[in-house]
C-alpha cells in the first residue's frame, strides 16, 4: 500500500527531505477530457500553485482547487469575477 503524504514530493529528485516551497500561484481554465472523469467535456477553473524544490530547484505545478463548469463561458465569467474581486 502506498504511503500517504501531507506534502507533495519533487518529481525530479524524489527527495523527501527537501520541502517544496510555494513561489507563485495562478488560475487557469482546463478542459476535462478524461473519459473516466464524471465531468468529461466540461471545463475546470483551477487554482494552481507553482512549487520549487529546495534541494534541486525544480519547479512544478500543484493544483489546489478544481471547480467544474458546464460551458467555457461560465468558467471565463467566474475567472473574470475572481480576478476583479467580485467572486
Amino acid at each position: 500500500m502506498a504511503e500517504q503524504r501531507d506534502h507533495p514530493r519533487c518529481r525530479r529528485c524524489h527527495r523527501d527531505d527537501s520541502p517544496l516551497l510555494r513561489i507563485d500561484s495562478f488560475d487557469r481554465i482546463a478542459l476535462a477530457d478524461d473519459p473516466a472523469d464524471p465531468n468529461c467535456g466540461h471545463y475546470y477553473l483551477e487554482a494552481v500553485y507553482v512549487m520549487q524544490c529546495s534541494g534541486c530547484g525544480h519547479r512544478q505545478e500543484q493544483v489546489s482547487k478544481r471547480t467544474p463548469y458546464v460551458t467555457l463561458r461560465e468558467a471565463q465569467k467566474e475567472m473574470d469575477a475572481h480576478l476583479l474581486g467580485k467572486g
